[in-house]
């Protein structure tokens, strides 16, 4: 079986398929990994086939367009840079499915995949790192912003609110999309967030205490559990190990490894660990941006795998991505989450329902604010509730099932339409 797994952003969307991979390859499978050309590496270290969706210079474009973090640009921006992108994926999916015993498994934001499986019949299942993206008016996840579906709204009122999402995310890619299917003999897709996940199968790969299944998901979803995936390497760097053991705990601060704008939160950060007379470690690939002579109870590192980190630290500061969610709920780590954009908000708010975490909004990240919220979070109450809440993580692991699951996917198969 050949299994071909499509997806775009940085570590944190690419990790869980390179993870899921790499469990389809100790089985024996034949495995491509479709992403960014700056995974090449990586993914022939975990002897995984690799075909490039997108160039070094556009991950570069990316991650330089302040956009990308931006509440409500955010969107627009990756609609605008991964529009062009469609059509020439959609021919490397497509020419990479060629043979019968072909299975897609994608992030749903690769669209082109959702083409390769509709036009050519492959079976296909999307990869849901994160609940966030699931519409519903049972329980509305967080949204950026602020627009959250308020709980006092009518249901009707609710089901026009997703109506008004789909409209949006037509605007921003509907035309791109449609321009590709026209040439396929393919009709217009109108609701594009009801159509891009894949009708065979949804896997979430987050478990159901973290998110419980509500009555209107779609039906194809199954939840696997939290992946346990940190890159290549799964050794902290020696003069990290060294540092978080010479002297107490020290608390990790990073707003994930695609972010090169923010010089303000790192500043921030040394403010508030000096006010509280606390440790630091600064996790950032973009030096450039930390502040110099750094104090030296605060170190600097580009890259810690987090599973490994983390339960060496006191807590950790991040923007709420699913990966360092997932990370710090298996250590143990209490958690304050600075959410900027995607789904960042809807895990913030799941952290702080279960008890584990802070929240700050985007108004309240000053030095001061930071180390008030530090303060709190090393009540022994919190971190009891991490250890209650950690014992749940490391339950399964959510790659062994989905794996399980994409070697039943096979049958699936249907009829190219065209």
């Amino acid at each position: 079986m050949h299994f071909i797994l499509a997806t775009v952003g940085t570590d944190g969307d690419v990790f869980p398929h390179i993870g899921l991979g790499a469990v389809l390859r100790r089985r024996g499978h034949r495995v491509t990994l479709a992403a960014p050309e700056t995974y090449r590496n990586r993914a022939h270290t975990f002897d995984l086939e690799f075909c490039p969706l997108v160039t070094a210079d556009e991950v570069r474009q990316m991650l330089a367009d302040p956009d990308l973090w931006h509440p409500f640009r955010s969107g627009w921006m990756m609609a605008r840079w991964g529009g062009p992108m469609i059509p020439r994926q959609y021919e490397a999916l497509a020419k990479l499915t060629d043979q019968r015993d072909s299975v897609l498994i994608a992030n749903a934001g690769v669209l082109a995949a959702r083409l390769v499986q509709e036009k050519c019949g492959v079976p296909m299942a999307s990869l849901l790192l994160q609940p966030g993206l699931i519409p519903s008016c049972a329980n509305p996840p967080e949204m950026p912003g602020g627009v959250t579906i308020p709980d006092w709204l009518p249901h009707p009122l609710r089901q026009m609110y997703w109506l008004g999402v789909d409209a949006a995310g037509y605007a921003m890619a509907g035309l791109p999309l449609n321009r590709a299917r026209k040439p396929l003999g393919l009709a217009p897709v109108r609701r594009l967030f009801r159509w891009w996940l894949s009708p065979d199968l949804v896997i979430g790969l987050f478990p159901s205490w973290y998110a419980p299944p509500q009555t209107d998901w779609p039906a194809q979803i199954r939840l696997a559990g939290f992946g346990r995936f940190d890159g290549a390497s799964a050794q902290l760097p020696e003069e990290v190990e060294t540092f978080c053991n010479n002297g107490p705990p020290p608390i990790a601060f990073t707003l994930g490894t695609g972010m090169s704008h923010a010089a303000r939160f790192f500043r921030a950060a040394v403010a508030a660990c000096e006010s509280i007379g606390a440790r630091a470690l600064l996790l950032t690939k973009f030096e450039e941006i930390l502040p110099r002579n750094l104090p030296s109870g605060i170190r600097h590192c580009a890259y810690a795998p987090f599973r490994q980190l983390l339960p060496h630290c006191s807590a950790v500061v991040h923007h709420g991505g699913i990966g360092t969610t997932a990370a710090a709920l298996e250590a143990g780590c209490p958690q304050l989450v600075l959410p900027l954009a995607w789904d960042q908000p809807d895990n913030a708010a799941r952290i702080n329902d279960l008890g584990v975490g802070l929240t700050l909004g985007p108004r309240h990240r000053s030095s001061r604010h930071l180390a008030h919220a530090l303060s709190q979070l090393m009540r022994p109450e919190v971190r009891q509730r991490c250890k209650v809440v950690a014992q749940r993580s490391v339950s399964t692991d959510g790659f062994e099932i989905a794996a399980n699951w994409m070697e039943e996917l096979l049958p699936c198969a249907k009829p190219a339409s065209g």
